[in-house]
């Protein structure tokens, strides 16, 4: 599964697959030899300053991420505290029925990800707005960026007398300022066609997967080294992730040029309703133009704030529930990242021989059977060691599921229209993360269920299953040797920096 607040982020979609004999001057400079596909690999055209940025804001905040899976198990632990739960002999909390800010511990996080999601959801328009309409991107990138690296600092500073206010702004500036400067960083990648796009993307998405990777087995081998408690790693954890995360987002807008507003703003309107308005006439349109996309993006406003939403609740489940030591959860978690790749190698294999319509149904009914089995049969410390077994499932999981989305989003969108409607799939994905997280706060406070919580969960993913159901599948769909490689690599299709018509509220990606 992916560390999400949020969907996302994940794997993505290959807009267009491109004949062998278009042969770029990018290739033929990056060919032969050991060090040139190492080169390709990881810094692909990378002459150019903004693909150099690129790189660079993608290691930086995929740090910066990373390190909230960290501030949750301490704000889980210094809630129980507040509360006065106490400990068991693994060193987990026990469900004490005590309430801390009116609420149970275990809601705690719920509650986190649901103000994050609307915060971020109500954000988004405005941030794409100020992208599209302004001439102030880079600037607006500097702002988000300086205040998304502060937050994680200031989480330093995480005591009991200071973790819910850390909590409640953790939640809102730093999961929108997260947005918004991924909307900056997706604004300026460009290229001269779909081959060198995907080049530059996949060589982005592997600097993202390897600074998640490195935080993680530091943060992971001091604790086990240490022997700290799950406050003083975070704190340990924020501070790394501040520095690293900060230094390389500062060597990435360093290296960002100033650009000029792509569309003009009409007077008497302000940015936040002009995102909106171009977001619902993007909408309508679309039912008269595209209604299969217009279905897939009902869907996946259900399946995916199923997906996000259950990285954050199964940490509190895990807690808990399963009253799994933080020790134990970093080993979940970090079993999960490394089966990731299984889940990409099985769509690739699926959307090649079903078609990308019946390989995004398999995925789906994947995972809710998966977690139909999570909820019966992980009740309770006694499936303690049953739960890795799990770790492994949802990590190929989730390593299907989101290539497998993207690439059936790419097959039903002609090419043409894929990066102005990339954005709206973004904007679909985080729109309803918000409510899985509710109907979990709710359920937990009311029942002081926790497995009935994640009964959200399994509802969204059915209705997301039963929409899918009726989008028509398209001839083109039929698994052609070209689809293999769709959805397998982050390939957010980018609006040209310097200034088409299609602006970044077409095209934000997270």
């Amino acid at each position: 599964m992916t560390i999400e607040e949020v969907p996302a982020p994940a794997e993505g979609a290959e807009v267009a697959s491109r004949s062998p004999a278009s042969t770029t001057d990018t290739d033929a400079k990056e060919t032969g030899g050991c060090c040139s596909s190492t080169k390709k690999f990881f810094l692909y055209d990378s002459t150019r300053p903004e693909i150099q940025a690129f790189y660079f804001n993608q290691f930086g905040r995929s740090i910066l991420f990373m390190s909230f899976m960290f501030l949750s198990l301490a704000i889980l632990e210094l809630a129980n505290q507040q509360a006065g739960c106490p400990k068991n002999e693994n060193g987990a909390y026990t469900k004490c029925g005590n309430t801390v800010y009116g609420l149970q511990p275990s809601s705690m996080l719920a509650l986190m990800a649901m103000i994050g999601g609307i915060a971020t959801s109500l954000f988004m328009p405005y941030a794409g707005a100020v992208v599209d309409y302004s001439d102030r991107r880079r600037g607006f990138g500097k702002v988000c960026a300086a205040l998304l690296v502060l937050v994680n600092f200031v989480q330093i500073f995480i005591f009991e007398s200071t973790w819910f206010a850390m909590t409640i702004l953790q939640a809102v500036v730093a999961s929108a300022a997260f947005m918004a400067n991924a909307m900056v960083l997706w604004s300026y990648v460009s290229a001269p066609n779909d081959h060198v796009l995907h080049g530059i993307t996949a060589s982005g998405r592997n600097w993202e997967v390897l600074g998640m990777f490195i935080f993680f087995i530091i943060v992971g081998a001091v604790q086990f080294a240490s022997g700290w408690d799950s406050v003083t790693l975070a704190r340990f954890s924020q501070a790394l992730a501040s520095f690293a995360g900060g230094v390389s987002l500062f060597l990435a807008y360093k290296r960002y040029p100033a650009v000029k507003a792509v569309k003009k703003l009409e007077e008497g309107k302000n940015l936040w309703i002009a995102g909106i308005g171009e977001l619902f006439h993007t909408a309508i349109n679309l039912g008269k133009t595209q209604p299969g996309a217009q279905r897939y993006l009902l869907a996946v406003s259900f399946l995916a704030g199923a997906v996000g939403s259950f990285t954050t609740l199964v940490i509190t489940y895990l807690s808990e529930a399963i009253q799994m030591s933080s020790t134990g959860i970093i080993i979940f978690m970090l079993i999960n990242m490394a089966t990731q790749p299984i889940g990409v190698l099985i769509h690739r294999t699926a959307a090649r021989r079903v078609g990308h319509k019946k390989n995004y149904l398999m995925v789906i009914s994947f995972f809710v059977i998966l977690t139909a089995f999570f909820i019966g049969f992980i009740a309770g410390p006694d499936q303690i060691n049953w739960t890795y077994l799990f770790s492994v499932l949802y990590g190929v999981a989730y390593g299907w599921y989101y290539p497998s989305s993207n690439g059936f989003f790419v097959s039903l969108v002609p090419e043409e229209l894929v990066t102005e409607l990339w954005g709206f799939n973004m904007f679909a994905s985080v729109i309803l993360s918000w409510v899985p997280p509710l109907i979990f706060t709710t359920l937990n406070e009311t029942t002081g269920n926790l497995r009935l919580g994640i009964i959200g969960i399994l509802a969204f993913l059915l209705v997301g299953f039963g929409i899918v159901l009726f989008i028509p599948e398209k001839k083109s769909d039929a698994a052609e040797d070209d689809d293999e490689e769709k959805g397998s690599v982050e390939t957010p299709p980018p609006a040209e920096a310097d200034g088409d018509d299609k602006g970044l509220q077409d095209v934000v990606v997270e």
